[in-house]
């Protein structure tokens, strides 16, 4: 990389963009298929602790560290930028926390043949009665952020510059709407937790368009 002129490492950039643009193409493809796909899906893989949550943990766990790696890319040049990145990272947390059920896959309370693994309910234990006090602090002191900053302007300046990555947020959408017919028409569990696997692919690939579009907008200023 030390041997690149600048203008060889922002095509490189330039071009790693393009191919990472791509990849929504493949990912509306595999939501199509879904339906097609899934009966060759053990259906274990739709109960609660399945290989598909997991697999959700594990994609948003990626998620949040290329967030974090994504925040120190951005140039100190355009600290809006940086803190807006940076204010999306509790959000991978609150979406792990989700998946987890708040820690009930922790404590499993039996199995059934058909539907699975059941678990404690969350009042019953040790912290349950702490959670939702703790996530309503981190969303007040999030939502505060996010206002002092005025942080929640950018996304509406990105809609107004045309840079806006509408292909991925409609992806993700298509995902996070199949996965609900899957679980509430279809009662396709392993469907659903496919097209949830997919709604956080596309959320990376969003937040990775995202901070391309910023770091263009820190080497214009450059």
């Amino acid at each position: 990389m030390l041997w690149l002129s600048r203008r060889d490492y922002n095509l490189q950039i330039e071009e790693g963009f393009v191919s990472v643009k791509k990849c929504k193409w493949f990912l509306l493809l595999c939501i199509l298929l879904s339906y097609f796909i899934n009966p060759y899906v053990p259906v274990e893989w739709g109960w609660e602790n399945s290989v598909l949550e997991w697999l959700q943990v594990v994609i948003l766990a990626v998620g949040m560290v290329l967030n974090y790696r994504w925040v120190r890319e951005v140039s100190y040049h355009n600290p809006a930028g940086k803190r807006f990145l940076a204010w999306t990272m509790p959000l991978w947390l609150l979406i792990i926390g989700r998946e987890l059920s708040w820690g009930r896959v922790f404590y499993p309370s039996g199995f059934n043949a058909v539907k699975g693994p059941s678990f404690l309910p969350l009042a019953q234990l040790p912290y349950g009665q702490l959670v939702y006090p703790l996530l309503a602090i981190m969303l007040i002191v999030w939502l505060y952020i996010g206002i002092k900053y005025v942080l929640y302007k950018i996304p509406f300046e990105l809609v107004k510059e045309r840079q806006f990555p509408i292909a991925e947020m409609i992806i993700t959408v298509i995902a996070l709407i199949v996965a609900e017919v899957a679980e509430h028409k279809l009662r396709l569990q392993a469907m659903e937790e496919m097209n949830e696997c997919f709604v956080y692919l596309g959320l990376i690939l969003l937040v990775y368009h995202v901070k391309e579009v910023l770091n263009k907008r820190k080497r214009k200023i450059l």
